[in-house]
Order: structure tokens, then C-alpha cells, then sequence
């Protein structure tokens, strides 16, 4: 498994240079206050007090540089985790107007998503590092965010990026609001947490490090492209192999569970059998594409390692962002509709085992439910490995003498372009090793991904079709 090095230092991550002009303690306390004295200033020149309410029409074309200022002060204060001066200069903002903080807030997100897009993230990216990382308050005021920009290509976006749009859905970035008045004043929330929500939301989206491009983003967009690949697996094929995968999560025989995944993973070589047969004598060239996955903690490491051996044995490539939380996996579009579905299905029959075996206990009386569970994991990612090649070895060979065709040349073709794209997107991948600690857990995870024998899987299928 091979983990993504992003260029720069190992103790901080690649960042674009919006808010992170490094400074000392002393430099911080200083801008800080002259910050509220220039606020001070201007405000005594104009006869009112903090906490004042202006009407707009005073001197509105000097507000939004001022609160831009705070804004940024704000966002820099939190990354440092000055909370002194973060609360400062946010009870600076509460005192301004608040239509005139809300206009300058959604004007710097409209910034970062651009920014974001431009630089390799989607919609599924982002709002899985912000569910990871922050609250419901940074969630809801993100999905207003990305849902306002998308107005600007949502009618392209139908006809040339299917992948994109759905990914708007499933993150329910929706507008809901009514566009006569900024969003964020329309949350059912308090103004202070909205404006601390912001600010926080500011300050991940700020320092996200630059990624690799899998799409062009939609400043990029024309009619007749199409973005995101082909069409992946035919929904027939898909739905049964959903249909194989839903009994073998739902019985509660490991034995059984194992068979029905191993059926699945049958079908799913099939399928890449056929297709690649069929572009192998076709002149319309296909690309390997990228998809992003998530990988979360607990044990995101083997996790990530389940994830690179399903992919590896589905003519893929993955790569593990442990920083960020996901992988992206490099292969052809129907490849990776199944990949993602296998990968799933196994978390949660692995999870299911591990509900199984309990809370563990050293000799000495001290939990060793963490080591034991992760070397589980890990056992079970080997495990899975060796047994899906040897379904999907059986498989190409079957088809093989049944077609008269040598079918390993072309599928290794395929697979050298998928690790060719993930080398190019990554140069300077790094391969890790995992070390495991509990012999017990190992020992219990190669058990449960060894319990069946793959001989009986297709009489099972048949008898649950």
C-alpha cells in the first residue's frame, strides 16, 4: 500500500498562501491591536461606539474592506489558536451590521470553493474533510456554500458532469433560502455561532493543501465534454452484485457471507472481462480515471489496506491520503462502481465480527481492545486478498478456455494504465508497512476471512436469486 507525500515540510501540510503568513506570538498581539485601534479610530471619527448599529447608507463603501480585515484577522487568530484575539476581533464583527458581515463572510467562502475547485478538490472531498474535522454548523453553512456556487454551472453540470452533480445530491448541498437576503442570516441558529461557525470553516478551507486534479473543475466546463469518465457498470449487473453483497452483509454465517462475496467478486471479473474484451477490438479509446474514497478512523490504516487489496484485485490502484481521510483509487469507471461497493460491504461484515468478539483483556487487567481489533483488520485485509485472487484467477482462467481468447495480456494492459495514472497523479507515492501487536487479533482476522469454502458459492447464489 502506498501513501500520498504531498512536497514540503513533514510537519505541516502543503498549504495555499491566503492566511498563513507565519508570524511570532508578539507580531500576533500587535497586528491584533492595532487592528481594534483602527476600528476605534474610525468609529470615533464618526461619532458612534462599539456595538453600534451604523445605518447602511453612512459610509457602506468603506464597510466591506474594514470587515474583510477583521474577517481575516479572525481566520488567522483561529489558525494559530490565539482564542484571546479570535474572540476580540469576532466580537468586533458581532458589533458591525450584521447584513454587511454576512455579504463579506459569503464572499470569502465564494473565494475558498473556487479556489478549492481549481485545485483539485469536489464536493465529496470537501465536505468529507469538514464532517470529519468540524461541527454542524461549519456542515450546514459548507453545503449553502458549495450550493450558491453551483448556480453558476448547475445547468452545464447536468449535461456534461452526471458524477459532479450527484455528488451535490448526496451532500444535500441545496439553496433552500431565499436569495433576496444572505444565507447565512437565514440558519436556525444564533448569529454568534454562525459567524464563529464561518470563521472556523474559513480557516480548514483556507490551509486545504492543493490535490491532484481527477476532473477539470467547472471553470473549465464546455458543452460536449464529459467529465468524470464513461458510464460505469449496467445497472443490471450492479444491482445484482448490490443484491450478493446486502445477503452476505444480513446473514449471520460467516461461512454464507463469505461464499455471497465471493459471488459478487465472480460477477464483478466477469463484467471486466467482458468489457475489456470488447475495447480490446474497439477503436475508441478509454482512460483510466480517479475516484476518492473515504478511509476514516478507527484503524483507517488497515482500513486503507482492505481497500488497496480489493482495488489491486479489480485492476486498480489506490492510494492512501492519511492526512485527509480518504484514498483515491485509479481504474476504469465500471471497475471502480464495484470496487467501491466490495469495499463497503466487507467494512461492515468486518465490523460485524468485530461487534462479535467483544472488548479484550491483557493478562494484567488492561484493555487491549484497540491493538486487538486492528490487527484483526489487517488479517482480515491479507486474507481477503489472497482469497479474491483466487476467485478472480479461477475466473479469468474459466474464461479463458471458454472463449479461446488469452485474456491475461489485455486485463494486464488495463492494469498497467491504472497504476500508470495513479503514478502520475502521485510521483512521490511512499509504500508503508504496517506493524501488528496482537497475535490473537491476527490469528482471529485471518479466521474470519478464511471461514467458507469458495466452492459452494455458486450453489448459494443460485438458491438466493
Amino acid at each position: 500500500m502506498r501513501s500520498a507525500q504531498l512536497p514540503g515540510r513533514a510537519s505541516r501540510p502543503v498549504t495555499h498562501r491566503v492566511y498563513n503568513t507565519r508570524m511570532g506570538k508578539n507580531n500576533r498581539q500587535r497586528r491584533a491591536a492595532k487592528v481594534r485601534e483602527r476600528e476605534r479610530s474610525n468609529r470615533r471619527r464618526q461619532g458612534t461606539r462599539v456595538g453600534d448599529r451604523r445605518p447602511p447608507s453612512t459610509h457602506s463603501h468603506h464597510a466591506g474592506p474594514a470587515i474583510a480585515e477583521l474577517v481575516s484577522a479572525a481566520v488567522y487568530a483561529h489558525h494559530e489558536r490565539d482564542s484571546a484575539t479570535f474572540d476580540a476581533v469576532v466580537s468586533l464583527l458581532e458589533a458591525e451590521p450584521a447584513d454587511w458581515v454576512a455579504q463579506v463572510l459569503q464572499q470569502q467562502l465564494a473565494r475558498h470553493v473556487s479556489w478549492l475547485w481549481a485545485h483539485g478538490w469536489q464536493p465529496a472531498d470537501v465536505f468529507r474533510v469538514v464532517t470529519r474535522e468540524l461541527g454542524a454548523a461549519e456542515v450546514a453553512i459548507l453545503r449553502c456554500a458549495i450550493a450558491l456556487d453551483a448556480t453558476g454551472y448547475e445547468q452545464l453540470g447536468t449535461r456534461v458532469a452526471p458524477s459532479w452533480m450527484a455528488q451535490l445530491q448526496r451532500v444535500e448541498a441545496t439553496r433552500w433560502w431565499d436569495p433576496r437576503r444572505p444565507y447565512l442570516l437565514q440558519l436556525d441558529r444564533p448569529w454568534d455561532d454562525t459567524v464563529r461557525g464561518t470563521i472556523r470553516l474559513l480557516s480548514r478551507l483556507g490551509w486545504a493543501p492543493e490535490i491532484p486534479a481527477l476532473v477539470p473543475p467547472p471553470s473549465d466546463w464546455r458543452d460536449g465534454m464529459l467529465v468524470g469518465g464513461s458510464a460505469g457498470v449496467p445497472g443490471a449487473i450492479l444491482d445484482r452484485v448490490r443484491a450478493l453483497l446486502a445477503k452476505a452483509e444480513s446473514t449471520t454465517f460467516d461461512a454464507e457471507a463469505d461464499a455471497l462475496t465471493a459471488k459478487a467478486q465472480e460477477l464483478m471479473t466477469r463484467h471486466r472481462i467482458d468489457r475489456a474484451a470488447v475495447r480490446a477490438h474497439s477503436r475508441q479509446r478509454e482512460e483510466p480515471i480517479g475516484r476518492r474514497l473515504g478511509v476514516d478512523d478507527p484503524y483507517a490504516d488497515a482500513k486503507a489496506t482492505l481497500l488497496n487489496n480489493v482495488a489491486a484485485n479489480n485492476g486498480a490502484k489506490a492510494v492512501w491520503s492519511k492526512h485527509l481521510g480518504f484514498s483515491t483509487v485509479f481504474g476504469y469507471p465500471d471497475e471502480l462502481d464495484v470496487i467501491e461497493e466490495l469495499f463497503t460491504s466487507l467494512l461492515v461484515q468486518a465490523t460485524a465480527a468485530l461487534r462479535r468478539e467483544g472488548s479484550k483483556v491483557g493478562p494484567t487487567g488492561k484493555s487491549r481492545t484497540t491493538r486487538f481489533r486492528r490487527s484483526f483488520l489487517f488479517a482480515y485485509a491479507v486474507r481477503i486478498d489472497q482469497r479474491l485472487r483466487q476467485t478472480v484467477d479461477a475466473t479469468v482462467q474459466e474464461a479463458q478456455v471458454e472463449t479461446g481468447t488469452a485474456l491475461v495480456p489485455v486485463l494486464a494492459a488495463r492494469d498497467a494504465a491504472a497504476r500508470a495514472a495513479a503514478q502520475a497523479a502521485f510521483p512521490e507515492m511512499t509504500f508503508t508497512s504496517p506493524s501488528i501487536t496482537d497475535r490473537e487479533g491476527w490469528v482471529a482476522g485471518t479466521v474470519f476471512g478464511d471461514t467458507a469454502d469458495l466452492s459452494v458459492a455458486t450453489k448459494l447464489a443460485e438458491r438466493s436469486a
